[in-house]
């Protein structure tokens, strides 16, 4: 090997090791004193993050992709055969940093958020097909801020189904509120909830 070569090959491994992939083990503590683990997968060539959160007593099974060129996030739930799309809100060196904070240290429950799961016609058209393919056949849903009184006339004018459940998402659990609407008067359009 010339000397170019062996430094060629040096730049190479470290260009290599710095868009590798880095997995963390995080555990989510509950009320009870019980731990859950969290799986996570930073990859910084692609700016995403994968999180895994198995099933147990206290939550359901949920995979979590985080696509920060996009700025969508997108949580499949198993038990649920559904997935839930919402807008990021942090940078991936802000997000890499919250869990490099809570690697040592297990997470808590800091509150949960009421939104409304508004169904998503064409997944890969509004939202790409990095989230189309994270999706799969599940129906997908996006989680928008639960809307304020001053839109509630325009609300009247849509027939709506409505049912609530929580589920962990980000570290968080959060109450959802699923929402099939067959709009009978204007169209609304909704503001994506940020949280990530």
């Amino acid at each position: 090997f010339s000397m170019f070569g062996l430094h060629f090959l040096a730049a190479s491994c470290l260009v290599s090791v710095a868009l590798a992939c880095q997995d963390y083990e995080l555990e989510y503590a509950v009320i009870s004193g019980e731990v859950t683990p969290l799986l996570v997968q930073v990859c910084t060539n692609n700016q995403t993050i994968t999180y895994h959160m198995p099933a147990s007593d206290n939550f359901e099974e949920v995979t979590t992709f985080e696509d920060y060129e996009l700025g969508y996030g997108a949580s499949r739930v198993t038990s649920q055969e559904a997935c839930y799309v919402r807008l990021l809100s942090k940078s991936l060196d802000e997000q890499i940093s919250y869990l490099k904070q809570h690697q040592n240290n297990p997470m808590t429950v800091e509150g949960d958020a009421q939104v409304d799961a508004i169904p998503v016609d064409d997944v890969y058209e509004e939202l790409g097909e990095e989230v189309g393919n994270f999706c799969d056949d599940y129906p997908a849903y996006k989680l928008v801020k639960r809307q304020g009184a001053e839109e509630e006339s325009e609300r009247e004018r849509q027939v709506s189904v409505t049912f609530q459940r929580c589920v962990l998402i980000c570290f968080r659990p959060y109450c959802y509120t699923t929402t099939l609407t067959v709009p009978t008067g204007s169209t609304i359009t909704f503001v994506w909830f940020f949280f990530g």
